[in-house]
């Protein structure tokens, strides 16, 4: 393998642009707080049983001198992790295990101008919570790390500190343990985080470094010592100098993982096993309108065409469908017109074990009277549509684990809608008066459930697919679209042919 540092860069870039093809298409920043006015910071902090840690660097956080929201991608804990999250003031959202994964998730979800990347286990100090002011109030173009501190009086710390500020000098090794702190735009201009095990801190950072668009702060933020001291000090030097010296070598991300396995506390002895809702009944309602040309996806036809607008949507259900095999739930399709159950349980099959007709009104109305009924036969219901074809069987299983420590569950859309919504009970005020088809659903909604005391975590943002614009070139391939030449969209001719 070529290890010089052009090839290194080309490595790197080649990752970032997989993982931004794969799951993650930002919206612009802008969003408000959910305590109201404009956050300009946002926090993210990827999660996994560490209820321990958790609520210290919180408390630190809390007292940061600016407008700030704070987001912890739980990346499904067993302990007390989500409760320490809301109990902080934290957002709580709930996606794939991963640090690579929940930090990007957690970028894509926030809006504000800033982002501060920070381990569970991270504390700051008043210098380094200056030293977080001073930059965003500065708001020049690049991105920041701190100097590395390590919680424990242990001389042995202070060598592996000595010896990381030299890997950055001569390196270029900078750690997430380090925290990092960028513009928005240049976290997904650099990045995001490659999709690996382990290193995606090493590789955006190497990147931004060799952009000179990555500089020290003059601060120091504090990490824990404890795998050090569950590990041992000198073992866990010598794998951790093995596996960045591999790294720099060549080595793949997913080849040295599992030297570096992620820290789990043991389940509890009455927690289900994964993929099940503790003997608690499930439906997945599907939302599908009979996929006639004219009728669904008219703002996509604007640009493809009727019939293949069609066509697109009738792929796009039938992959939704797909996907859910193996999920452990009801599968009901909720259809429109009333008197289509047959045009639709062609188009979507057997595999749902229901068919039940819409009623009239808003689509506000529909879905409340939906969740009314499935509501009157299990204990937990998951509401999807036919138009955000990365729902799959694992979207579903994450919300319904998440309805175990909250009550409202939204899947944000960029749009500013939802792809999903779980309820573990009826709540009919997230259904009244909200301004359907416009940005304003995601934030009205959580405004209602906050309002009524429901507690709400978010899943992984998706974009859903109502223009032509939302076709990205990997979506066309999964749906087995071709594209017009030059254009990335869906040509109306492979687009109307469907199965």
């Amino acid at each position: 393998m070529d290890n010089t540092p052009a090839a290194f860069d080309r490595r790197c870039i080649r990752a970032g642009r997989l993982a931004r093809t794969a799951r993650i298409h930002p919206p612009a920043a802008g969003r408000s707080r959910p305590g109201g006015g404009r956050a300009e910071l946002g926090v993210v902090i990827p999660a996994i049983d560490e209820a321990e840690t958790l609520p210290g660097l919180l408390k630190d956080l809390a007292t940061l001198d600016l407008p700030t929201e704070v987001v912890v991608v739980d990346g499904g804990s067993w302990d007390g992790t989500v409760d320490a999250a809301r109990g902080g003031g934290a957002t709580v959202l709930r996606s794939g295990l991963g640090r690579a994964r929940q930090m990007n998730a957690g970028a894509a979800f926030l809006r504000t101008p800033w982002l501060l990347m920070l381990h569970a286990d991270s504390r700051l100090d008043q210098d380094a919570l200056r030293a977080i002011r001073d930059h965003v109030q500065a708001d020049g173009p690049d991105a920041a790390y701190f100097g590395l501190a390590i919680a424990h009086p242990h001389l042995c710390y202070r060598l592996i500190e000595a010896g990381q500020r030299i890997r950055v000098r001569h390196k270029g090794l900078v750690y997430g343990d380090q925290g990092l702190l960028i513009p928005r735009g240049l976290f997904f201009e650099a990045g995001p985080f490659p999709d690996e095990p382990i290193m995606e801190d090493v590789i955006l950072n190497r990147r931004l470094l060799r952009a000179g668009r990555l500089r020290p702060l003059s601060a120091t933020i504090t990490t824990s010592a404890r795998r050090y001291e569950e590990e041992g000090r000198i073992r866990g030097w010598v794998r951790n100098a093995t596996l960045i010296t591999r790294f720099l070598r060549g080595a793949r991300p997913a080849g040295l993982a599992a030297r570096y396995p992620p820290r789990r506390h043991p389940r509890p002895s009455d927690a289900p096993p994964p993929g099940r809702t503790g003997g608690r009944r499930a439906m997945v309602l599907v939302f599908a309108k009979a996929p006639r040309a004219g009728d669904v996806k008219t703002r996509l036809a604007s640009s493809v065409g009727d019939e293949a607008a069609a066509g697109i949507y009738r792929r796009m259900g039938r992959a939704v469908i797909d996907q859910l095999a193996g999920v452990r739930a009801g599968i009901t399709v909720c259809y429109a017109p009333r008197g289509a159950e047959d045009e639709v349980r062609e188009w979507l099959g057997d595999a749902p074990g229901r068919y039940w007709p819409q009623p009239d009104g808003d689509l506000g109305r529909r879905m409340r009277l939906m969740f009314d009924r499935a509501f009157e036969v299990v204990n937990r219901v998951v509401v999807i549509g036919t138009d955000a074809p990365a729902v799959d069987a694992d979207t579903v299983r994450r919300a319904l684990e998440a309805l175990d420590s909250a009550d409202v569950v939204l899947g944000p859309a960029t749009d500013g809608g939802y792809y999903l919504m779980g309820l573990g009970a009826p709540h009919p005020a997230l259904f009244a008066d909200i301004p359907w088809s416009t940005e304003r659903v995601l934030s009205e909604t959580t405004a209602r459930a906050r309002e009524s005391g429901a507690r709400v975590t978010y899943l992984e943002p998706q974009s859903d697919i109502d223009t032509a614009d939302d076709l990205t070139p990997e979506l066309m391939r999964r749906l087995g679209l071709a594209a017009d030449p030059g254009s990335g969209r869906a040509s109306g001719a492979s687009a109307g042919t469907s199965e």
